[in-house]
């Protein structure tokens, strides 16, 4: 089928590290089979059509590249191609060498490598340009783990239309941890790119939302968070197994004769299962040393009980994988040679795959399950044993197994019936090794029958329609809040020629946040040259009047631009000047509540390190912007709470601003101030702009007159739709701003520059 068609009819678009065949070429022929993995099972029966991004699975040389794409695109498959030093710079240096380690909690083999890491950047490049040329104007994509977590963002850069998802497979560590990451700062950046971040645990979650407070300053709600004007949703959607063909496997005679042989292999012994793919994170050398306890504190069980661990080969091209491997079979032959005796070994040991057949037989036979990872995301082999185990017939005259896990996996938090240990405890193991293989078995069913129900829910076919159910009503949320329109170049040009043709001009701009960046602390975000330049270019235009409206203090202002002929809106409307007047008070104010806030604040900030009090003159702010995060969101949300209490029927308001809290006489906004201007409303060829960047410039909008043009930084959320009367536009920062106030000056001194004389001859 034609490529062009499958692109125009899919309506979701998957990228992932993988596709889900593995791509050989055979005498010139390119052949396809199926990859094994939970993913490619998990969206197979996904309702409407997709297609799928990926790199094929090995390294296609370049004259078969076209061949191989064009086999791929029958089956709605488009490959991302990589060399060799491409693939081992991104995959082998970054995602195993990088992330892996420290995601999982093991800075000791963590390491970075700058080189690498543009390798990473780059290839995450390619992978959003080939979803982005897949996509049809709206479309869904949905981005999968942490070889792609740049995507998202650099996918937006190109496509702002789309909607797009990220979920992540393995764990988000703690921030403690995640701060290791040189890169830290452009790997939440590009997750941020998502409508919807998702994670297998609610740990992960905090983790998550923990890491973009304390790395990028940003506050967030348990399942949102708002970046650059945008909502972006997180959540929690643990992974399950392809529960439909695990029964199929099942009901295969196969696993029935199989399974007749195993109980015949291990009849009268009790069978302690291990199954892992060979990876430092599964904790196989912790949970052999814990047998290995288990043995010696009663040599007699070595004749009565049989560990059996399949060991699935990985990565063995890598010499420190095969030093796993040689290490596991160093601690396996040494605890055979202590307890064993001829004809009997202790731990037996598979360093191979095996069939489904083998797997699920092997699920059905074991007494305890082990499943002990030093860390791991969700681990699908807990959920596999519980699934065999519960399911019917029952083994007859045999009590049903019961499932050993580590509480450092994410499948603790999701199966209620386990006997959870700590990896790193091998005594706590070995307790819970005697305590599984001594319950009674009422009680192995009832935990089973905990975990069986679970298990069930989280079936991998359903988790993926729940994602995308819950990807698709946080992208609802997210367009029904926005207020405005992004002003792009076009729109631009457009607003410069209407202020260029305009006979009067009116600019009300707010500073901080909007002209100029903001700081940590207020005292570092005095302005800049540029700006300073760029209010007296526009003040110098003709019939043109500039408005510096802001929450400072009337001589913070006067000192910054005192000499401009600007003119001065201090303390969010409260204090005025014209260019070159006196300050006066635009309003009378009850302030008699201020000196009890005052001396609240300044008792929390001696309690708080890096937060600080300023006062005004018909207000008082609370900056915490240098507290350490989470401690100064936690102190702020308290504070909150006792000024509601102490401002109960008092003529005052709260402010919740950028990390700052403030406390102002109701009734002074920079709405009273703006309508004081437009007293008469203005005339149709009136040219009024309005900049600002918080919810204390709402109020500015909302007073406009009508004709106007707002410009907010970021996007605004519902609180925000009382303005949309109003040309209401978004830029994402403060530069973006300054840029558009540029082009005033540029347009409007080019219309009014005075044609030049002739003189003819």
């Amino acid at each position: 089928m034609d490529t062009a068609n499958h692109r125009k009819n899919a309506d979701l678009v998957i990228a992932a590290n993988r596709l889900p065949v593995q791509v050989t070429l055979s005498d010139g022929k390119v052949e396809l089979d199926q990859s094994p993995g939970g993913l490619a099972a998990a969206l197979r029966g996904l309702r409407g059509s997709h297609a799928w991004v990926g790199w094929p699975g090995s390294v296609i040389p370049h004259e078969y590249e076209i061949r191989v794409r064009k086999r791929l695109a029958r089956d709605d498959l488009h490959p991302v191609f990589l060399s060799a030093e491409e693939e081992e710079g991104f995959y082998g240096r970054i995602c195993n060498d990088t992330i892996w380690p420290l995601f999982h909690y093991l800075p000791g083999r963590f390491s970075f490598r700058k080189e690498a890491w543009d390798r990473y950047v780059d290839v995450n490049e390619r992978f959003a340009e080939a979803i982005a040329e897949q996509c049809t104007p709206g479309c869904r994509v949905w981005v999968h783990d942490f070889q792609l977590m740049l995507v998202p963002e650099a996918l937006r850069r190109r496509r702002p239309d789309l909607s797009i998802g990220f979920f992540l497979h393995i764990p988000f560590p703690s921030s403690e941890i995640y701060r290791l990451l040189p890169a830290r700062e452009q790997v939440l950046r590009g997750l941020l790119g998502a409508d919807y971040v998702s994670f297998h645990t609610g740990d992960y979650a905090r983790h998550f939302r923990s890491s973009l407070l304390r790395v990028l300053g940003i506050d967030s709600e348990p399942d949102v968070v708002e970046h650059e004007g945008r909502l972006v949703g997180i959540g929690v959607d643990p992974i399950g197994i392809d529960v439909e063909s695990f029964h199929e496997t099942l009901a295969d005679p196969e696993t029935a004769q199989v399974q007749a042989e195993i109980e015949e292999r291990y009849e009268g012994r009790r069978l302690i299962l291990g199954v892992e793919r060979l990876d430092y994170t599964k904790g196989i050398p912790q949970k052999l040393h814990a047998f290995e306890r288990f043995l010696e504190l009663d040599p007699e069980r070595a004749k009565t009980t049989t560990m059996l661990q399949v060991l699935v080969p990985s990565r063995l091209d890598s010499g420190e994988y095969r030093g796993q491997r040689d290490e596991i079979e160093l601690q396996v032959a040494h605890v055979n040679g202590r307890f064993g005796e001829p004809g009997r070994t202790p731990v037996e040991y598979l360093h191979r795959s095996v069939t489904p057949a083998e797997l699920a037989a092997l699920y059905r036979r074991a007494d305890v399950m082990a499943v002990t990872p030093i860390r791991d995301g969700m681990n699908l082999v807990a959920q596999e044993f519980v699934l065999c185990q519960s399911a019917e017939p029952a083994l007859p005259g045999r009590w049903r197994g019961a499932l050993v896990l580590s509480e450092l996996a994410g499948a603790a938090q999701v199966l209620p019936g386990a006997l959870l240990v700590n990896p790193w405890d091998v005594d706590d193991i070995v307790a819970r090794f005697t305590e599984a293989l001594e319950l009674e078995p009422d009680e192995r069913r009832r935990r089973l029958g905990l975990m069986a129900g679970r298990v069930e829910q989280l079936d991998c076919r359903r988790w993926a329609e729940t994602f995308l159910a819950r990807f698709a009503r946080y992208t609802r949320r997210d367009r029904q809040n926005h207020a405005g329109r992004p002003l792009g170049a076009e729109v631009r040009e457009r607003i410069a020629q209407r202020c260029a043709r305009a006979r009067r001009r009116t600019l009300l701009l707010d500073y901080d946040g909007t002209l100029r960046e903001l700081a940590s602390h207020p005292d570092l975000a005095a302005p800049t040259k540029e700006i300073v330049q760029l209010l007296g270019d526009l003040a110098s235009l003709p019939e043109t009047e500039v408005h510096v409206v802001s929450g400072r203090r009337q001589d913070t202002l006067e000192q910054w631009f005192g000499d401009l002929s600007v003119h001065l809106c201090a303390e969010h409307g409260y204090l005025a000047r014209v260019p070159g007047g006196r300050w006066e008070r635009q309003l009378e104010v009850d302030l008699s509540w201020l000196p009890r806030v005052e001396r609240l604040l300044r008792r929390v900030t001696d309690d708080v390190p890096g937060t600080l009090v300023e006062r005004k003159s018909c207000s008082v702010t609370w900056h915490y912007r240098q507290a350490e995060p989470e401690y100064g969101a936690w102190r702020a949300r308290e504070l909150l709470v006792a000024i509601e209490q102490m401002l109960h029927g008092s003529p005052a308001e709260i402010l919740l601003g950028h990390r700052v809290i403030e406390v102002r006489a109701r009734g002074v906004n920079k709405g009273s101030y703006v309508r004081g201007l437009f007293q008469g409303g203005k005339e149709g060829s009136h040219f009024v702009l309005a900049a600002g960047d918080d919810r204390t410039d709402m109020d500015l909008y909302t007073a406009l007159p009508s004709g106007s043009i707002g410009v907010h930084v970021g996007r605004m959320q519902q609180r925000a739709r009382d303005v949309s009367r109003r040309d209401q536009f978004f830029v994402e920062s403060p530069r973006a701003v300054r840029m558009l106030l540029r082009s005033l000056v540029e347009a409007t001194e080019e219309a009014t520059r005075p044609e030049p004389l002739t003189v003819e001859g």
